[in-house]
């Protein structure tokens, strides 16, 4: 799909899906990341008892994965992703 579908919707309800509609937070969104791949390399899923201080729970892993859903899709509807592949 190439085009928001959002984008066709008469009803101001849904503006904050359409393109322009979102404002991008990228720090927040590589800083997701690095969670995500802190959780992934830590070898003890951070569990109390085997993790050190520095170690995140893997019981919050679903909230992590649905911020980086929530960044990602902020970037593609604030429009600057679309710039960023403009200047390729």
């Amino acid at each position: 799909m190439t085009e928001n579908p959002a984008n066709g919707i008469k009803d101001m309800m849904w503006h904050f899906l359409m393109n322009k509609g979102q404002k991008e937070n990228i720090p927040e969104l590589k800083a997701s990341v690095w969670r995500l791949i802190q959780m992934t390399t830590q070898k003890t899923a951070g569990q109390p008892g085997y993790a050190k201080s520095t170690h995140i729970s893997w019981d919050t892993l679903d909230m992590e994965l649905m911020r980086i859903v929530v960044e990602a899709t902020a970037l593609v509807l604030s429009g600057r992703l679309d710039e960023l592949e403009v200047e390729k």
